[in-house]
């Protein structure tokens, strides 16, 4: 673009940014997802994507992340592999490229097997110059390829046209739309330097994205998600078959974490829904006993649990520790013929334990901190499908529950409501009480099945 261009540019920018202004106090009257950045398609081995950005990762239009982009992007992948996706968010409607650099910095990139990112909407609305771009999507690439694991791709969304925004309508609008184009062109060239950066671009959908009254609509997030399924299938397809990276990044994931005693605090003060969980857990598996368990350096914490009265144990007699290494949750048939548990006091001793099942949680940092999981005092040939899909649910429920917890900790808000009923003992005091094992007589009830309760997972 000659110098000529460059200066119209930069004078006109004082219009542009009042009119996107004005554009977006329209756009902001707007439902927006609310809740956890993060949606879920249960299945087995998922995969797991990042979306960052402002536009279409934004949300405008619905007021759930499941009805929007992630969640749609989620189901999408599964209807392709077979397998589960997960989708977390990092959105910001005044996101622009001079930010990408700063969120790839202080994201842990190799949670995930691809990254998605939608910015520059923001960029082309404030008459950003082909220099400034290309200087700004330099520094992010450059950081990706500094930061990024190989196998982990970054596929950037191009800058979609302002005439599938409602309210971006005019003479403005269309000038923004070819410096758009402009943009666009300078993100291919760069990314070529890049093997493990690719671009794409968003079609508009049948009909437009919105609906009579100008909203997002969830059938133009579906119809974005199918085409970043298409482009992101192949690729995850080729991760999925490389066990070794699999159990690497589950490594890099898991650890006894040194505050998991102020976690499982937190989570004991406000343990009623967890509570409500674990009850599902065993009916819906008919066992005696489950358990939410958070892994400190030496210590299991049992955040909540049903069936048994044990706070603690050390975390040498832990499955859950176990559990939290694999990618998919670990099921135990008979721990008497696992030669990783036959020893275990758990096992060897008077608790009888036999079976167990159990899925990682994570908290908002993405360390795999504790499991859900449920155990017998019998051994089970078969663990059925649907009896690990309510599992996976459940746990998922779990993590909002934690994510929530923390988030509100972080903020100095209380964790939970206070109610008369009398609080859990807090981590930080049982951790100078004698661990407790399991008694030589454990007082497991195997519980009937409360259908109604079953059902109510929902």
């Amino acid at each position: 673009m000659s110098a000529l261009t460059a200066a119209a540019l930069h004078l006109a920018r004082p219009f542009m940014t009042a009119w996107a202004a004005w554009r977006d106090d329209e756009l902001s009257s707007m439902p927006r997802p609310h809740g956890l950045p993060r949606a879920v398609a249960d299945g087995p081995s998922a995969d797991r994507i990042l979306l960052i950005g402002s536009g279409p990762a934004v949300g405008w239009g619905v007021a759930s992340h499941d009805l929007a982009l992630p969640g749609a992007l989620a189901r999408a992948l599964r209807a392709s592999t077979g397998r589960g996706a997960i989708v977390d968010v990092i959105a910001d409607p005044q996101m622009t490229a001079s930010n990408l650099a700063g969120v790839l910095a202080g994201t842990r990139l190799d949670r995930y097997d691809a990254v998605v990112t939608t910015v520059g909407t923001n960029d082309a609305l404030h008459f950003t110059t082909p220099f400034e771009w290309r200087r700004r999507i330099a520094r992010a690439l450059d950081l990706w390829s500094s930061r990024a694991r190989g196998g982990t791709l970054l596929l950037m969304v191009g800058v979609i046209p302002l005439r599938l925004l409602p309210t971006f309508t005019g003479i403005a609008a269309r000038s923004v739309d070819r410096l758009s184009l402009v943009l666009n062109r300078e993100t291919d060239e760069i990314v070529e330097q890049h093997p493990t950066v690719r671009t794409t671009l968003l079609p508009a959908p049948a009909g437009g994205a919105c609906d009579a009254l100008g909203r997002f609509t969830p059938e133009g997030y579906e119809f974005w998600a199918a085409q970043l399924a298409a482009e992101l299938v192949e690729h995850l397809d080729e991760l999925a078959g490389d066990l070794d990276r699999t159990a690497e990044i589950a490594e890099r994931m898991t650890t006894g974490v040194d505050d998991g005693d102020r976690i499982a605090e937190l989570l004991s003060d406000g343990a009623t829904s967890l509570e409500r969980i674990v009850t599902i857990a065993a009916a819906a598996f008919q066992a005696p006993t489950a358990i939410v368990s958070v892994l400190g350096p030496d210590t299991q914490w049992h955040v909540s649990r049903f069936g048994i009265d044990l706070e603690s144990l050390p975390i040498e007699q832990s499955f859950c520790a176990v559990a939290v290494r694999t990618d998919d949750g670990m099921v135990v048939p008979d721990a008497t013929h696992d030669p990783r548990f036959a020893r275990n006091p758990l096992v060897a001793g008077g608790a009888h334990v036999r079976y167990y099942a159990g899925v990682p949680i994570e908290d908002p940092l993405g360390r795999r901190i504790g499991a859900l999981c449920v155990v017998d005092t019998r051994p089970r040939n078969v663990t059925t499908d649907a009896e690990l899909s309510m599992l996976r649910s459940l746990a998922e429920k779990v993590q909002r529950i934690v994510w929530a917890t923390v988030a509100r900790a972080a903020a100095g808000e209380p964790v939970a409501p206070q109610t008369p009923a009398v609080a859990a003992a807090p981590a930080s005091a049982r951790v100078e009480q004698p661990l407790r094992l399991l008694p030589a007589r454990p007082a497991y009830q195997r519980p009937e099945r409360p259908v109604a309760l079953v059902a109510a997972v929902g």
